[in-house]
């Protein structure tokens, strides 16, 4: 690769730092010369410096794909056998590639929203907010490409002594040369736990939800410096907000696929804290949306607002923090350097200036209106956006208290997942059972009655849903050692309560829905169909909220039932012969070993899944079963890196088979091979009892803020008629 490539991503990184610094300046001096020219100029500002951090980004992308193995970033995380998606999903990868990354990312969002001040100046609020939203968003520019120039630079070149340690060790290695003729010829590889396709898909979708938190979190804190207390900002950011919210739902939701599918554990969720990282902004930004609804209706809860989208951006930035400094060990953290510091110090400081901010505006903030009663739609917002708080406050405690306790008992003390179960269980619980009232109550106030005429119903009919679904979900893996799912007080609380109150959701709102649909028909005289769609697309705010509240419902009985009716097993089956697992006859016939496939070797197991189909036999003798119909070809696949990271000590991958049907995942993967020309294989089998409910459910969500946050307004009208 030509060198005057890699040093014009270098220029452009300091460009896009320069750019960032001048956008601040141009701003500040808009406002203190009250000269619009000034504030334009940091207008264009923003979109030359989306323009000139692009180009960065994108010579790094080119770096991959040439093969620059000199420059350390490029070495670290790549390999000529690479496949190209990998080598593209480099540029994230890797601790300086990922700050890159989401500097990339907050320039282009920039851009796209100084770019939209065109038309929203022509509101003397938006006037107003303008150069402060420039000089608070390119404030956080500035930090991330600072981190890029002074600390974590992609484009670092390998340091002599590198290189020749390399030298000196690669005469033993099994996998050949990296240097050649004192320069670095290949790369040492992608971690394997990363060359998964969800690794193209969920840290960009992670790092989307984090980063468009910026937008509302800059007009937030222009409303406060600019003395702005309507609810402008609210208005011109709830989409932002909702994309926002959207990515971080998806992110997380992804990286559970990840968990499932790659780290062949059986589980999507384990309260690692880079999990808790990218969950924490999710709770906040929930609580935000929820709460800015308020604001918009009856001009409340100003206070609380700021608060609460300067809280859901400072934890995006503590997240981030958490994966880089190595306060915490997980498998998903990279830490280097100095970066931690870097991210603490700027987290010290957004904490500062957002207290600031607040208290110096809070008389100016308050609402002459008030919640007047607890049982209404505002008393049972805030209610649930103290509990989303309240489940954040407690992941943040539990994922810091080994670090906590080693400072001030001198010992860490390990949180383990029941602990988090045990703490955060009831909130979660309590959080469901919120859904579920909550469209039911009147805004202002509601009575008991309207409740009971509501509820009950709904309530009532959910214990027995929730009974056949869990009785469902036990007989799918009848042949497990479970309990009876509904006899014992260990499966009443939580998976009954919480089986119920998912259920609950689903009955309240299909209630609700099927309430105002006979109304809707009975007022316009419109038929079943028109007025279905009238009542959803007059209203879409509404009722996309109230799918994504299905979702949660579908997601929240998804967990319950895969997670405490799963079923594990393992077995040891000689090649040539056949097992029964529950319904299944598992049939093993052979093996193909180390096949080079990319930039790895592939040992596979063939295994044939097939229906179990009884054989009639005497009384008194065991059950037997003979191979029916055959329902998937699996390979469950073990392979080996040549060149990774852990090439002093390569270890081999697992790589998981699922088979997906609509009652549940039947999930293996082999450990080991024992024994020579008489092989037997060890495997360990999961089955998943309704586990698609948990991604059905995560599609429901998606679809259901993707509907809320579509500008049907101005159309809505022909298209009810």
């Amino acid at each position: 690769m030509d060198l005057s490539y890699i040093e014009l991503g270098r220029a452009l990184e300091r460009v896009s730092f320069g750019i960032a610094a001048l956008t601040i300046l141009a701003a500040l001096a808009g406002v203190a010369l009250r000269d619009r020219r000034l504030v334009v100029a940091a207008r264009h500002l923003m979109i030359a410096g989306g323009v000139a951090v692009t180009g960065a980004a994108a010579c790094l992308v080119g770096a991959f794909f040439d093969g620059a193995y000199h420059l350390e970033y490029v070495f670290s995380y790549s390999e000529s056998k690479l496949d190209a998606q990998y080598k593209f999903a480099g540029l994230w990868a890797g601790l300086d590639g990922s700050i890159l990354f989401w500097a990339f990312i907050l320039g282009a969002i920039g851009a796209v929203v100084a770019w939209s001040f065109r038309k929203r100046t022509t509101d003397p609020s938006g006037r107003r907010l303008e150069p402060w939203v420039y000089v608070v968003y390119a404030f956080v520019q500035l930090f991330f490409l600072a981190v890029i120039c002074f600390e974590s630079d992609p484009f670092r070149e390998m340091a002599p002594e590198h290189i020749q340690a390399l030298i000196r060790n690669q005469g033993g290695m099994a996998n050949g040369a990296l240097v050649a003729n004192g320069r670095p010829t290949d790369g040492r590889g992608l971690n394997p736990l990363l060359e998964n396709y969800w690794m193209t898909f969920h840290p960009p979708s992670v790092y989307l939800g984090f980063i468009l938190y910026t937008v509302p979190f800059a007009f937030g804190m222009a409303a406060l410096v600019a003395g702005e207390f309507s609810s402008y900002w609210i208005r011109t950011t709830r989409r932002w907000t909702l994309v926002a919210w959207l990515f971080n739902t998806n992110g997380i939701v992804l990286g559970g696929l990840w968990a499932y599918e790659v780290l062949g554990w059986g589980g999507y969720w384990a309260w690692d804290p880079v999990e808790n990282a990218s969950f924490l902004p999710w709770l906040a930004g929930t609580a935000f949306v929820h709460s800015v609804m308020i604001q918009e209706r009856r001009d409340m809860l100003r206070v609380w607002n700021s608060f609460l989208i300067a809280l859901t951006f400072i934890l995006s930035i503590f997240g981030t923090y958490l994966t880089r400094s190595g306060i915490v060990s997980s498998v998903h953290a990279f830490a280097s350097g100095n970066v931690g510091d870097w991210f603490l110090a700027f987290l010290l400081v957004l904490i500062f200036v957002s207290v600031v901010l607040i208290c110096a505006r809070i008389h100016r903030l308050r609402s002459a209106n008030t919640i007047d009663s607890v049982l209404s739609r505002e008393g049972v917002f805030l209610l649930n956006n103290m509990v989303l708080v309240a489940i954040a406050g407690a992941i943040v405690t539990l994922t810091l208290w080994p670090k906590i306790s080693f400072e001030f008992l001198g010992r860490p003390i390990s949180v383990n997942v029941p602990v988090y179960n045990l703490v955060c269980t009831p909130f979660f619980a309590l959080l469901l059972l919120l859904t579920a009232i909550g469209p039911s109550t009147a805004w202002v106030r509601s009575s008991w009655s309207r409740l009971a005429r509501n509820l009950v119903l709904p309530a009532v009919a959910a214990v027995p849903l929730a009974w056949a679904n869990l009785a469902f979900a036990y007989h799918v893996v009848r042949g497990g050692d479970l309990e009876d799912p509904v006899s014992t007080l260990e499966h009443i609380y939580p998976t009954g309560v919480l089986a119920w109150v998912g259920w609950f959701i689903l009955t309240a709102l299909g209630w609700e829905v099927l309430r105002t649909w006979l109304a809707t028909m009975k007022a316009t005289g419109k038929g079943p169909v028109t007025a279905f769609f009238r009542i959803g697309l007059k209203n879409n705010r509404r009722y996309g909220g109230y799918l994504v509240h299905v979702g949660m419902g579908i997601m929240a009985i998804g967990i319950v039932c895969s997670s405490m009716y799963s079923w594990q097993k393992e077995l040891r089956v000689p090649e040539g012969s056949s097992a029964v697992v529950g319904p299944y006859v598992m049939e093993v016939s052979g093996i193909t070993r180390d096949e080079p496939v990319s930039a790895y070797l592939s040992t596979r197991v063939h295994v044939t899944l097939h229906e179990a189909v009884p054989v009639p036999v005497a009384a008194g003798q065991p059950p037997r079963f003979e191979k029916g119909a055959v329902l998937a070809e699996l390979d469950p696949e073990r392979r080996f890196y040549p060149r990774t990271a852990f090439r002093n000590e390569p270890q081999p991958t697992t790589e998981v088979k699922i088979k997906r049907f609509a009652t549940e995942d039947f999930y293996i993967y082999f450990e080991q091979v024992q024994g020579g020309e008489h092989a037997a294989y060890l495997f360990t089998i999961f089955r998943k009892p309704l586990i698609n409910l948990v991604w059905l459910g995560w599609i429901v969500m998606l679809a259901g803020g993707l509907f809320a946050a579509v500008p049907l307004a101005k159309r809505k009208v022909g298209l009810a008629a």
